[in-house]
């Protein structure tokens, strides 16, 4: 038979994208009004303050910081995981020296990704930097630090998490990624055709985690290992990074997520916390505004409330 000819599809791709968009912003829309509805059964003194409590946490700005040597592959793991191009990929020597601050945004809701230079590439640049982390560190919901799957020297990267991040709280905001796995030896066996390592990479990816954990000495949050460039463990690394984020960021991320990479943890992680955030804030105007008597009816209105906010989290963040 004769062969079909291809056509050109990315016209279409890119009306496909538009009109997600248009859909996302009406599916906004839809959810916000339904709240404010579920929200008219409170008493009249508190409504609006409720409302506008709860779309301060649907509009909450999550802000995670990303730090790691040059040559770790900070650019190309954003890249990964959000949606569009985030980060431009360079081999230029120190690209990141300075701090950036890029913006993600899909439909009207966006997070804000804080570039900030890697250490131990300078001594100078290091003792500089300790001030830069100290004054961050409290603007940030996590701290993404990327280590490159193949390097072997930490003793300015341990010197800086004990000393510098973890007294000011570092050991609760930072979550490790061991990236560019596809290099650990022996890294010839890499298989290509299913982008994941082989049984012998595998234990020795396990032992470069174990090495991580015994240089760094922390437990708050596991040590993930991931291949940007082969997609390899991206799926883990955002459920990791899911959990590991505040409650009232959880969901705003998730937002910018690939659809392909969600997995239904982390959806239903992002769907929970949402549902407590909401749950919380309204709690904190009843217990401020209301008398007790009131306060306790309010408080068995607010379940309906919550249970509104959780079923229409797909509108205002799938």
């Amino acid at each position: 038979g004769r062969k079909r000819r291809k056509k050109n599809k990315l016209p279409l791709i890119h009306m496909n994208n538009k009109m997600r968009k248009i859909v996302t912003m009406e599916n906004n829309t839809q959810g916000i009004k339904l709240i404010k509805e579920a929200v008219d059964v409170l008493p009249k003194e508190i409504r609006k303050s409720v409302y506008n409590k709860i779309r301060n946490v649907i509009n909450y700005e999550p802000v995670i910081g990303i730090m790691g040597k040059t040559g770790a592959g900070k650019s190309s793991l954003c890249n990964s995981i959000f949606k569009g191009n985030v980060c431009a990929v360079s081999d230029v020597e120190a690209c990141t020296r300075k701090v950036q601050e890029l913006i993600i945004s899909f439909g009207d809701r966006t997070i804000k990704i804080i570039d900030i230079p890697g250490v131990g590439e300078n001594e100078a640049k290091d003792i500089e930097y300790e001030e830069l982390y100290k004054n961050l560190l409290p603007e940030l919901d996590l701290v993404l630090w990327v280590v490159k799957g193949d390097d072997r020297a930490f003793s300015a990267d341990e010197h800086f998490y004990k000393n510098v991040l973890k007294p000011v709280g570092g050991d609760e905001k930072v979550l490790f990624v061991l990236n560019q796995v596809d290099k650990i030896e022996p890294f010839r066996e890499w298989d290509e055709e299913k982008h994941q390592p082989s049984p012998s990479q595998q234990i020795n990816i396990r032992k470069k985690e174990e090495y991580l954990i015994e240089r760094f000495g922390f437990t708050k949050h596991p040590v993930i290992s991931v291949s940007a460039n082969e997609g390899y463990n991206i799926s883990r690394l955002v459920e990791a990074i899911v959990r590991s984020l505040p409650k009232e960021a959880q969901s705003g991320v998730v937002h910018q997520v690939k659809d392909e990479i969600k997995t239904k943890e982390i959806v239903e992680t992002a769907k929970d916390g949402f549902a407590d955030t909401v749950d919380r804030a309204i709690d904190d105007i009843i217990d401020t505004v209301l008398p007790k008597p009131i306060a306790s009816v309010a408080k068995v209105a607010k379940k309906a409330i919550v249970s509104v906010a959780k079923s229409v989290w797909g509108l205002l963040f799938g």
